[in-house]
C-alpha cells in the first residue's frame, strides 16, 4: 500500500485534495491506521485518480465524477462524455462566432466606424389578424427548443398545418433569461379549440436580423432607437417571426429573423 504522501507524489495530487477527496467520499483510502489515524491507498486507487483527473479536465463536477466511480458502468460513462462533447461542440461553435464579430468590430475600427452602429433597415406594416396555434408559459431560453418541440408535438395531435412561419411572443415588460413569460407558435389556416387564438397587433415597426439567435440585441435596439426617434410608443408585446432557421438546413449565419414591435402615436 501507498501513504498519503506517497500517493501525493506518484499522483500529483495535494495531501490537503486528497484528504478533501476522502471527506467528500470521491476517492477514500483503502486503509485508515486506527491508532494513527494514517491513510494508506491501494496501488490500484492511482487509475481512480487517473479518472479523476480526466473526468475533471473533461469539465466534470466533483459529484458526476463520484458517481461514475460508484456505478463503473462504461455504458453509462460513454452516454455521459457524448453528452460532454456536444455541450464542448456548442461552445466552440460559439467560440468561434464570438471570434467572428471581433474581426468584424476590428475591421469596423479600423475603417473608423463605431462597432455599435448596426445597420437595420426598420419598416412600418399594417399586419392582418393572423390565426396562431400557441403555448405560453414561464420559461427561460434555454427551454426554447423543448417549448417548439411540445407546440410541433400539440399541432400534430389537433391535425393542424403551419401555414406560416414559426413566432415567438414575449409578454413580460422585463427580461429575465431564466424565466421569461414567453408564448411560442406558429400560423395556421383555420382551426379552432383550446390554444388556438387570433393574433391581431395592428401597425407593427419591424426589421430584419440575418444570423444566429443569440444575437437579436442590435436589432432589438435599432427599432427602439426608431421608435423614440419617429415619436412612436410600443402598444403590445415585441414578437419574432423565424423566416429561416435551422430546419432549413443552413448555417446559423443565414438565419432570418424578423422582429416586430406593435406601435401607435
Amino acid at each position: 500500500m501507498l501513504t498519503i504522501g506517497e500517493f501525493s507524489r506518484i499522483s500529483r495530487v495535494s495531501t490537503k485534495t486528497l484528504r478533501y477527496y476522502d471527506q467528500i467520499g470521491l476517492l477514500k483510502p483503502g486503509f485508515v491506521s486506527k491508532d494513527s489515524g494514517y491513510r494508506y491507498y491501494e496501488v490500484s486507487q492511482l487509475r481512480d485518480m487517473l479518472l479523476i483527473a480526466r473526468l475533471k479536465r473533461y469539465q466534470f463536477s466533483l459529484p458526476e465524477i463520484s458517481a461514475v466511480l460508484a456505478t463503473r458502468d462504461n455504458g453509462h460513462l460513454a452516454e455521459l462524455l457524448q453528452a460532454k462533447k456536444e455541450e464542448f461542440l456548442r461552445q466552440i461553435n460559439d467560440q468561434q462566432h464570438i471570434l467572428l464579430q471581433m474581426e468584424h468590430d476590428i475591421e469596423k475600427i479600423e475603417r473608423r466606424e463605431n462597432i455599435m452602429q448596426a445597420n437595420y433597415l426598420v419598416k412600418t406594416v399594417e399586419m392582418q389578424p393572423k390565426t396562431i396555434y400557441s403555448l405560453r408559459r414561464k420559461m427561460s431560453i434555454r427551454d426554447f427548443a423543448e417549448a417548439f418541440g411540445t407546440l410541433c408535438a400539440g399541432l400534430e395531435k389537433s391535425r393542424l398545418r403551419p401555414a406560416g412561419p414559426f413566432l415567438s411572443i414575449y409578454h413580460d415588460e422585463e427580461f429575465n433569461q431564466e424565466c421569461t413569460d414567453i408564448e411560442v407558435g406558429v400560423e395556421v389556416s383555420g382551426g379552432n379549440g383550446e390554444h388556438v387564438r387570433e393574433l391581431a397587433p395592428g401597425l407593427c415597426c419591424f426589421a430584419t436580423h440575418i444570423g444566429p439567435y443569440d444575437d437579436f440585441t442590435p436589432c432589438y435596439t435599432a427599432l427602439m432607437e426608431w421608435i423614440e426617434r419617429e415619436g412612436y410608443t410600443i402598444s403590445g408585446p415585441p414578437f419574432e417571426l423565424y423566416i429561416k432557421g435551422c430546419d432549413d438546413n443552413i448555417p446559423p449565419s443565414e438565419y432570418v429573423t424578423e422582429i416586430y414591435f406593435p406601435i401607435k402615436k
